[in-house]
């Protein structure tokens, strides 16, 4: 249930429509509360008041033409704001990656500042409908007209702030870290306890021995964004079975795929099946809300973008990396959840969720491949391995630190030819090994 909840509210984040619609509701409110407050305060009352005096020179048909005209500017600018935001968007997907448009769509600053036009035009228009029905030359009210001039300048204020932060977010280190930031909170929520790399203790709980395999299979496809342990379980304890979960969090899955295999004493009926199939959510895409590992997978798609021939950006790489190994960090000194779940001392729900060994190499694998020699990258990518291996958590990821600096050496001898360059890696290679004690010299003569 939690997970289906997080879903809905990361949904509500990274929508266009949410945000503005609060922010015009709001400005609805305020066009009705000042309206009646106005009408409320004794007549002529602003004119004691020298920062209001100016307002008793306000009749009702110049405020209508001045709300007229805050109106239509601030509707004509809304419009100005989406087309930016698309070009942006449009640009980003083809510079970055698309998995970076959720990103921007997200934005608070960008949903704020649309809202906020859009607010300011229904302002306007509530006014202007309000004051339009008495005689065209009455007194305005007062502290209605003070606050259209207040949301007035606040647009024009909104505009070149709109400006100067779509110019910023589209630089490359501003797309890296924001996604990179946006995924460092879905880590801290899927794994909260630090440093306890502690082995899953098994000694204490039963494994059932059930012979009989039901298959469950997917009703939908798509990316499965959660899974309800506590309704496997449930279906599992009734059973009286063992439920192996073949796609986890994160994993696409096309409609009829096994998802699960459940092993009991005997077979089960359809509405064990029904119940268990019920446990899977799915989206179109993934989302940070339950899947921890899509960061990675974003600043990934970054980096091989940024090596592609056509775009060539190794600086951009060495930024992914750079955050990469920030988020590999902070995975290394937290204890990931046992991948199996027990009732009653006896064990229910087996997972496939990704350890540490399986986020290091996504995030190192590909890039690694593509990299192809590129010392800059190499160089980064080894030196994270070595931060990796000097922080607290290096016991549990010795041995994926260890694949991945083979391979590295590996393309260093078959790739890199000058020695200087070859050196300096060779150098930070050693270091690794030192760190994770392991014999430099033993390690070459196994080489050999």
């Amino acid at each position: 249930m939690m997970s289906r909840i997080r879903l809905w509210l990361d949904t509500l984040r990274t929508s266009l429509w949410f945000v503005p619609t609060l922010i015009v509701l709001a400005s609805v409110v305020l066009a009705h509360g000042l309206l009646a407050l106005d009408a409320s305060l004794p007549a002529d009352w602003w004119k004691t008041l020298p920062g209001l005096g100016g307002l008793r020179d306000v009749r009702i048909n110049g405020a209508v033409t001045m709300l007229q005209m805050i109106g239509g500017s601030m509707i004509t600018i809304a419009g100005v704001v989406f087309s930016i935001t698309i070009a942006a968007i449009t640009l980003a997907a083809g510079q970055y990656t698309s998995r970076v448009l959720r990103n921007f769509i997200r934005d608070r600053a960008n949903q704020a500042v649309l809202g906020a036009f859009l607010g300011i035009f229904v302002f306007c228009v509530l006014v202007m409908r309000s004051v339009s029905t008495g005689s065209m030359s009455g007194q305005a009210p007062p502290l209605t007209m003070l606050m259209a001039l207040v949301l007035a300048f606040l647009g024009i204020g909104l505009l070149i702030f709109f400006i100067h932060h779509i110019v910023l977010s589209l630089q490359a280190a501003s797309v890296v870290a924001a996604i990179a930031r946006d995924a460092l909170p879905s880590i801290d929520r899927h794994f909260p306890e630090r440093f306890a790399p502690v082995d899953e203790d098994e000694k204490d709980v039963r494994w059932p021995e059930g012979a009989v395999p039901t298959m469950v299979h997917a009703l939908r496809s798509g990316y499965v964004t959660g899974i309800d342990v506590a309704a496997l379980t449930d279906s599992a304890v009734a059973c009286d079975g063992l439920v192996h979960v073949r796609r986890a969090a994160g994993m696409f899955v096309a409609e009829g795929e096994v998802l699960a295999e459940l092993h009991g004493p005997n077979p089960v009926d359809e509405a064990v099946i029904r119940s268990m199939q019920g446990a899977w959510s799915y989206a179109n895409q993934r989302t940070l809300a339950n899947d921890p590992g899509y960061g990675v997978r974003q600043l990934v798609d970054v980096a091989l973008m940024a090596l592609s021939p056509g775009i060539n950006q190794t600086t951009t790489c060495v930024m992914c990396v750079n955050w990469l190994g920030v988020m590999l960090l902070r995975m290394s000194e937290r204890r990931f959840p046992p991948r199996w779940h027990a009732h009653e001392n006896v064990v229910r729900v087996v997972t496939n969720a990704y350890g540490i060994a399986e986020f290091i190499d996504q995030a190192f694998n590909q890039i690694r491949q593509q990299a192809n020699g590129n010392l800059a990258v190499l160089k980064r990518m080894l030196e994270v391995l070595l931060a990796l291996a000097e922080s607290e958590g290096k016991r549990v990821v010795r041995q994926p630190i260890l694949l991945q600096a083979d391979a590295i050496e590996d393309q260093v001898r078959r790739k890199i030819a000058w020695p200087p360059d070859r050196t300096v890696l060779e150098s930070l290679l050693t270091d690794i090994r030192r760190r994770l004690g392991i014999d430099r010299s033993a390690h070459a003569a196994s080489d050999r």
